[in-house]
């Protein structure tokens, strides 16, 4: 070596090229020191991707050494799951562009998880000629953790903010309903028995004041049967299975509705919980009736120890939920129900009906 100062350094580190033979599908790497001490694993294979090298931190991540796994093929002794990408198309991609770069999970024997941002590209000689693959692997476990950790604490703290909103909503409407019930209501009593003296006094009045009659009855009871719904139900005085029965008796003239529930035990839901589920079918009795046009529907009602399923079905002409997924209606229920860690599934398609499943874990409800 050449040196361009006075004095000579104390150390002199030299670089050298990695042997390869193009005359073979084998690609000998020299083990270098260099390779042994970084951070990130590294793994060479040959263009049949069969392990031809692998340093300490790929042992020590994947739990093998590399002697004893040289000329195998790498998916039977690494197998990871791809997070970004398929397998298929992270290779579709190496191939059009020369390199990949993808998250991916591995799972050793021992149960240890690895998070790894793994980079691949091509192995090339001396005539830029592919001859091989090189991987590294960076270990990022630990901010996958932290990432983890952020993430699941955005999520309960949305879903307290959803708990809140929803008692919100309810304290409003039950007071709401009480004043809709004490207030209006009396005063239109009040009209009424006044409306009924009259007729007994003015004969010439007295189709008038009948027509007054009949509407304000029928005011009234389209106020109760506001009230009702709104003011959410004791479920320690009362079953959820009998207020359903109440809610679809209210409106069976305007839409046909049958009652399943057949494995329903109301003793292992939690009134929370039946809140919730009361609440759902009304609204998607709501839905029903203001865009359905169906002919029936079906509610179906079951739970065990460990979850209750909420089916609400029509047969009217149907949407599709990928365009109506963001209405009011369905944007209540996805809250409601995501608020318990619980699931809904929607399908539906234009002259298909309708079909709402809901499911709700009773175990981990607190």
């Amino acid at each position: 070596m050449n040196y361009y100062y006075p004095k000579k350094p104390n150390i002199a580190l030299q670089f050298r090229q990695v042997n390869t033979k193009t005359n073979s599908n084998t690609m000998h790497v020299q083990n270098s020191v260099l390779l042994d001490h970084i951070s990130d694993a590294v793994i060479f294979t040959d263009m049949d991707l069969r392990i031809v090298y692998i340093n300490k931190k790929a042992e020590q991540v994947f739990g093998i050494r590399s002697k004893d796994v040289a000329g195998s093929p790498f998916m039977e002794v690494i197998q990871y799951e791809y997070i970004n990408d398929s397998p298929e198309a992270a290779l579709q991609i190496l191939q059009q562009t020369g390199s990949w770069q993808g998250k991916v999970v591995f799972t050793r024997k021992d149960k240890q998880q690895f998070h790894l941002l793994s980079t691949v590209t091509f192995a090339r000689d001396e005539k830029n000629r592919p001859v091989g693959l090189i991987a590294t692997l960076k270990d990022i476990t630990a901010e996958e953790i932290t990432n983890e950790a952020v993430r699941k604490n955005k999520l309960e703290q949305q879903k307290v903010i959803n708990q809140l909103m929803i008692k919100t909503q309810e304290n409003e409407r039950n007071e709401l309903g009480r004043e809709l019930h004490d207030n209006i209501n009396q005063i239109l009593a009040a009209v009424k028995l006044q409306l009924e003296y009259s007729l007994e006094n003015y004969d010439e009045e007295k189709n008038t004041i009948e027509r007054c009659k009949e509407n304000i009855e029928e005011v009234i009871r389209e106020i109760r049967n506001l009230s009702h719904r709104l003011v959410l139900p004791r479920f320690a005085e009362t079953s959820l299975q009998t207020e359903i029965q109440k809610t679809i008796d209210n409106i069976l003239q305007q839409q046909p509705v049958y009652l399943d529930t057949h494995g329903l035990n109301e003793t292992l839901i939690p009134d929370n919980i039946k809140e919730t589920l009361y609440r759902i079918i009304q609204e998607q009795l709501t839905n029903i009736i203001r865009h359905a046009k169906a002919p029936k529907a079906i509610i179906k009602l079951h739970n065990t120890n460990a979850s209750v399923v909420l089916c609400i079905e029509d047969n009217g002409i149907g949407f599709n939920p990928s365009q109506s997924r963001n209405g009011v209606g369905i944007t209540n229920i996805l809250n409601r129900v995501e608020t318990y860690n619980g699931s809904v599934r929607i399908i539906s398609a234009p002259g298909k009906g309708c079909r709402l499943e809901v499911s709700i874990p009773l175990k981990n409800e607190e």
